[in-house]
């Protein structure tokens, strides 16, 4: 008897031990595949950015080329406002501030007016620039474009589509830093699946 109760014990010891490895075991895999799931959604957005980049890129370079094709007119500065904005770096916190001036102008094409306006921004830097400085850069930037030959690009398809001084160089530059943050962004996550094996 004293056998047999011995044995009992022994029994359910090792049911309970199996029965705890079970349920750590499965708690364990749930936790991979949440972690995973994390995983993947960071990777996602991550991989994002640079393709933002490449879009916007992308889209800027295509309707500055198509703009360079445009008919060329002559326009006249009617007026500006100017007015202030920064980025955020996202691990410091630091502002970088810049001035933006938006500028008015008008002109004519086949006979039929047209308007628009285009903006400027200087870099001001990590300050916030008080309402003279702004008013200062304002009138600055507004001397600088009254000036004679200055002219805008015309869709002849639609007059209302208007670009002043269009150019490859800005679009191509972001288009670049996207391809660069891409490849970092696969060279990574070469290095992390390499460290997992």
């Amino acid at each position: 008897m004293k056998v047999a109760t011995g044995t009992a014990a022994f029994v359910r010891q090792e049911n309970q031990a199996m029965s705890s490895h079970k349920i750590t075991r499965s708690n364990t895999c749930r936790l991979d595949r949440k972690g995973g799931c994390m995983l993947l959604i960071s990777k996602f957005f991550l991989l994002m950015f640079p393709l933002l980049f490449i879009g916007f890129g992308a889209q800027m370079f295509y309707k500055n080329w198509q703009a360079l094709g445009w008919p060329e007119v002559p326009i006249v500065i009617g007026g500006s406002d100017a007015g202030s904005s920064y980025d955020e770096d996202s691990e410091t916190g630091e502002k970088t501030w810049s001035i933006d001036v938006r500028m008015h102008f008008d002109g004519s094409y086949d006979g039929k007016p047209i308007s628009g306006s285009f903006l400027r921004s200087s870099r001001f830097g990590s300050v916030e620039p008080t309402p003279d400085e702004i008013e200062k850069q304002r009138q600055a930037t507004l001397v600088s474009y009254q000036r004679d030959g200055l002219t805008a690009r015309v869709n002849p398809l639609d007059t209302s589509e208007t670009l002043v001084e269009p150019s490859l160089i800005g679009a191509t530059f972001m288009v670049l830093i996207g391809i660069g943050l891409l490849v970092l962004f696969i060279r990574k996550h070469h290095k992390i699946s390499e460290d997992d094996i």
